[in-house]
Parts: structure tokens; sequence; C-alpha cells
């Protein structure tokens, strides 16, 4: 059968769900506030700094990273309409106002504040339960963003061993919202810089009133005067995973077998876990109070049934102050590594890995930027979630991934109508998203 191609005078859109997406933005005051930053170099009749920043939110949510990408949307009123914005930029103003913006020094500030704002309107974030409580985790970490081949400022050999960033990550709850960002030079140490972004992440969390709020942090971060930090805040847990550096594994063993409980998965392989209060980081007894979780294994026969002449000996320990079960304390940690998944979203789904500008102020700007939408596309899928009925197929999941909100509801196609002052936005009578959609919008209202 052959088919004939035509150009419509109709106006169809591919992208429906950039209307979501503009009531989620359009909705946080804070952002605002970027109206008030004064430049010196940004002429007058320009765009606003708000109509800039939203281009590029809309765009990032569109999983489009690239300054050129713009150009497809200059002449789009159903883009322009959504993102309210006042004319969509082209690539060139663009790129020079996203430079400009990323020299303010409150500009960030703004950013974080509205990131929380948006937050804010989230009913749930999926906590870690237990019998007689439950915690909304926050993990922070730091991912290698591989730029390799690049000359961009910043990017440097990582520990990953490429060329790159490695921006450091908040995110909260099991849904996976992402909380707070940084990014940093490839070759900078974890932990350096790690306690000013895990206090302005705590610090601007507190208008969301979390209940037994969790902090999670791998061995990177087992710092003395981290957790001294972490003590201050009374109503904070946290859990982190212990550096041993030069402690005996052998001492760790004979302690476990002491005061741990054993059991024996299989023959030739014991497991001790337990807990003890007489270690302080850097054997700080000031610090007060607090849990040295263990998990000690010894193993004297491989799991292929090889006997070894000597065995072999792992530990691993956490710091906290969690008054749970130890089992309890380290499928906590273990479920530390999810993270690794919104991780992957970002730098993936959303095609954040490499950056598009030369400047590290700037990429650093496009990746809080990249924070919004990424919440944006969350609560998107989040919200699907309430209307499992209303799907052609059977989903049994507590999130969905960014790129299946992009397929779903971001790229869902639309015919736009305006008449009377009213946009109406009409959908292919087979289009089995119609109904959640509606909801959606409804609820991002």
């Amino acid at each position: 059968m052959r088919i004939k191609i035509e150009r419509s005078k109709e106006e169809i859109n591919s992208v429906g769900g950039i209307s979501i997406i503009g009531r989620i933005l359009n909705k946080i005051n804070n952002l605002k506030k970027l109206n008030t930053m004064k430049f010196d170099k940004v002429k007058s009749g320009t765009m606003s700094h708000l109509d800039i920043a939203k281009s590029f939110a809309g765009l990032l949510s569109l999983g489009k990273t690239d300054y050129a990408d713009i150009e497809i949307y200059r002449k789009d009123q159903f883009f322009k309409d959504s993102l309210n914005l006042s004319n969509v930029p082209s690539e060139e103003t663009l790129r020079q106002r996203l430079n400009e913006l990323s020299t303010g020094e409150k500009v960030f500030n703004i950013i974080l504040k509205s990131n929380v704002e948006l937050l804010s309107d989230i009913k749930e974030f999926g906590a870690e339960k237990t019998e007689h409580s439950g915690y909304i985790p926050i993990d922070a970490d730091v991912s290698v963003m591989d730029n390799s081949g690049s000359s961009k400022e910043g990017v440097s050999f990582s520990y990953a061993k490429v060329d790159g960033y490695a921006p450091m990550f908040a995110y909260i709850g099991t849904h996976g919202y992402m909380l707070n960002c940084e990014l940093r030079p490839g070759s900078q140490h974890s932990n350096k810089g790690t306690a000013e972004f895990i206090q302005e992440t705590l610090d601007a969390i507190k208008p969301l009133g979390l209940k037994n709020p969790l902090l999670r942090l791998d061995s990177g971060f087992d710092d003395e005067k981290l957790i001294e930090l972490l003590k201050k805040y009374s109503s904070l847990f946290f859990l982190i995973k212990r550096n041993l550096r030069k402690e005996s594994l052998d001492s760790w063993l004979s302690l476990a077998k002491a005061v741990g409980k054993c059991s024996s998965p299989r023959k030739g392989k014991n497991i001790y876990t337990g807990a003890v209060t007489h270690i302080y980081p850097r054997g700080n007894e000031e610090l007060g109070p607090i849990f040295t979780v263990f998990e000690v294994i010894e193993r004297t026969i491989t799991s292929s049934g090889e006997e070894l002449l000597i065995p072999e000996i792992e530990v691993n320990t956490w710091w906290t102050n969690l008054c749970e079960e130890p089992e309890t304390v380290i499928e906590f940690y273990h479920k530390h590594g999810t993270s690794e998944q919104f991780h992957s979203e970002l730098k993936s789904d959303l095609g954040l890995e490499r950056l598009p500008s030369g400047k590290f102020s700037t990429n650093d700007l496009i990746l809080r930027l990249g924070m919004l939408s990424f919440n944006a596309l969350r609560l998107i899928g989040q919200t699907a979630l309430e209307c499992k009925d209303k799907f052609i197929k059977g989903i049994d999941v507590i999130r969905r991934r960014i790129r299946s909100v992009l397929q779903d509801f971001i790229y869902i196609a639309c015919k736009r109508v305006f008449h009377s002052g009213i946009i109406t936005l009409k959908f292919g009578r087979n289009n089995p998203f119609t109904d959640v959609f509606r909801k959606i919008y409804a609820t991002a209202c």
C-alpha cells in the first residue's frame, strides 16, 4: 500500500506532555525570583531570566540537552503557551543568557528553594518501613559523568578512570525524587565539600516537615566532622558505611563471635551480625552515643565446595543512631544502592551525561535545572501510578522510570485548538493514556 505524505494546516503536536511540565514549573513561586537578579550585560527589552530558565528546563523535560534543540520549538505556539513564555529564545540567546545566569551568586539558591517548593506538593515520597516505625531515606552519593574527549572546564580524571565530572546528588524517598545536586570536577575527592552540601540540603528541606528522615552514605563519607554535624540535627537519623582502614579483620571476627548473632546460610559460611557502642569515629568519645553495626562473614568452604586452608574473612561495619535490629540496619543500607538507578535515569533517560557548555558554572546551572525537570517527570510518573486501573496493561511497580514517562506522557500526540480564549488539546480516540493524562494535568493545576 502506498502512503501519501502531506503537510496539514491543523496544529498537531508530538509533545503534548509539555503542557503538564508547564503547569508544574509555572506554579513554582520561588522560580520567579530569578527576575529580581541584576546583570550589567543583559540588554533592556530582552527575555526575562525566568523565561530563559523555563525554556531550558522544558527542553530538558523532553530529554533534549543541546542548545540547538531549542530551534525546533522557536515557532511552536504550543511550547510557548505551555511554559507561559513571552517568546522562545534562539540557540544563541539561550547559550549567552545561561552563561550569564550562572554567574549570579543567588541563582543556585533560588533553584534549590524552587525544587523544595516543587517537592512540598508531593504527598508520598516512599518510606523504609519496620514493624514499629518508618523512615524517609535521603540517599547522597557521587556519580561520575563521562565527558571523555572534551576540553570543558572542570573535566578531569575521575575515580571511575574516565575524564568527566563527579557531581554530588541527594535523593529523597524510595520513589526517587532529587533533593539537591552539585557539579564537581572529576578529580575532586568525594568527601571534599560534602559537609557543606549536606548542611545546605538538610537546612533546605525543613519546610517539608519530614518524619524520621534517614541519611544514607557510603564509606567515602566516613568522616568525624560530618558525623559531628549530623549529630546536631536532633530529628535526623543517619547510616554511614565505615571505612575499616587498617583495622584487623581477625579482631573483628573475635568480637563478632563474642557478641554477635550467628547464622549459617550454607555449610562453611557463617555470618555474624550485631552492634557495639564502645567504638567512636577517630576515637572521639565527645560525639556521645553512637552504634557500630557489624556484619562479619567467615568462609571455610567456597560456594563451589572447595575447602580453604585459611578462612576467608569479610567485614562490613556502619555508623548509625538507629535503634533497630542490626539485620534491619544492614538491609536499609543495601537499599541505598537503589540510588544508582536514579543516577542512570538522569544520565541516560534525560541525556544529561554529557553537559553541553564549555563553562563549569553554566553546566552546574544546567544540572540544577535538570533537577527540576527530573522531579517534574517523576511526579508525572508517580501520579500516573494512581490510575493503574485505567492502563491497558497491568503495572505492578512502586516507581515509573523516567524513560517510560517520556514515552507514554510527554511524547504524546495531540491537536491544539484555540477558540474563544480557551486552548483545547484533542487526543486520538484510540489513545490509551487520555484518561490518565487528564488526571495528571488536573493534579498539576
